[in-house]
């Protein structure tokens, strides 16, 4: 069954924006004879799906006011890390603060992000090793309080996760996963990055055993940020494409975690509030590489023979 079919809800059809799939310019070109039809063969082709999730302007799975209120809780939390606890964060922790002062315009959002693994791995009792992707330090401080209960036990955060939940199985399916081989219920780590005027993020990827990443934005200025992803097949021509997702108000974004992405500066006065997740097995980041069918997906096409006055 189609994404577009198995997101009907209540008999309404809904509109879903699906980005195409990327990075398509490279291919193989099997049955070469001229007078028939050629395969063409894509190269590391990129499953990218855009779904308006709490869109104001077009039918979505919740309503505006759904990212309404998880925007409140992601601005409330973000302003008491920032003017709370970060100041102590930086004065206990020496070599964070080294590092903090020496790093870009994404320091903030990666300290928030830091801050958030310890919160998750202590509410469902996790190591909180397990959701770094290149062994970073997540120390618990003495002095600092890992815990956002506002956030945890509220309805539409829950809400949220169970929409992550039912499109990723969606998602995993459309990029060859078995339904029978998916688990009964994901660990979905969830966190909230927000972006001022002149904020962004700096290109990273995840190879840590997750199905998959996304993000979905309750507050966005139209045009004001893309979400870009880096080509997989390398920096040199003829590769080394950009795509270029512009973001808007509800958008909720699937794609591979292994996919390079990083966001633009915010060029307006209006501050932008991202949900970010990874999805893993129920065990944590134990999805192998080979098992990963988001970087197995074959797209092929034919291409008729040109005649010879062409």
């Amino acid at each position: 069954m189609s994404l577009r079919g198995c997101l009907r809800e209540r008999g309404r059809r809904l509109d879903l924006q699906l980005a195409p799939v990327l990075f398509v310019c490279a291919s193989v070109l099997l049955h070469l004879a001229a007078a028939k039809p050629q395969v063409r063969r894509l190269l590391w082709p990129l499953q990218v799906n855009s779904i308006p999730l709490s869109t104001p302007s077009v039918a979505s799975l919740e309503p505006p006011e759904f990212g309404t209120e998880l925007t409140k809780l992601g601005l409330a939390g973000f302003k008491a890390y920032l003017n709370s606890t970060l100041p102590l964060e930086l004065e206990i922790d020496e070599q964070f603060a080294r590092e903090f002062h020496e790093s870009d315009h994404s320091r903030v959002n990666i300290a928030f992000l830091r801050w958030q693994k310890r919160v998750f791995a202590e509410k469902y009792n996790v190591p909180a090793e397990g959701l770094t992707s290149r062994m970073e330090r997540i120390p618990r401080l003495e002095g600092i309080q890992y815990t956002w209960d506002e956030l945890y036990n509220n309805a539409a955060f829950k809400q949220l996760r169970r929409r992550i939940s039912a499109l990723s199985r969606v998602y995993l399916k459309r990029s060859g996963h078995a339904a029978e081989e998916l688990p009964k219920k994901f660990r979905i780590f969830t966190w909230v990055e927000v972006f001022r005027r002149g904020d962004s993020l700096r290109p990273w990827a995840r190879t840590d055993g997750s199905y998959l990443m996304g993000r979905y934005f309750p507050t966005v200025v139209h045009k004001s940020m893309n979400l870009n992803f880096e080509d997989p097949r390398g920096i040199n021509p003829p590769f080394g494409k950009t795509h270029s997702h512009e973001v808007f108000e509800g958008n909720l974004v699937l794609f591979p975690s292994w996919a390079s992405h990083f966001i633009t500066p915010n060029m307006v006065n209006k501050t932008a509030v991202c949900f970010a997740f990874l999805v893993y097995p129920p065990d944590g980041p134990t999805l192998d590489f080979e098992d990963d069918q988001t970087g197995s997906l074959v797209i092929t096409s034919k291409v008729e023979p040109r005649s010879r006055g062409n």
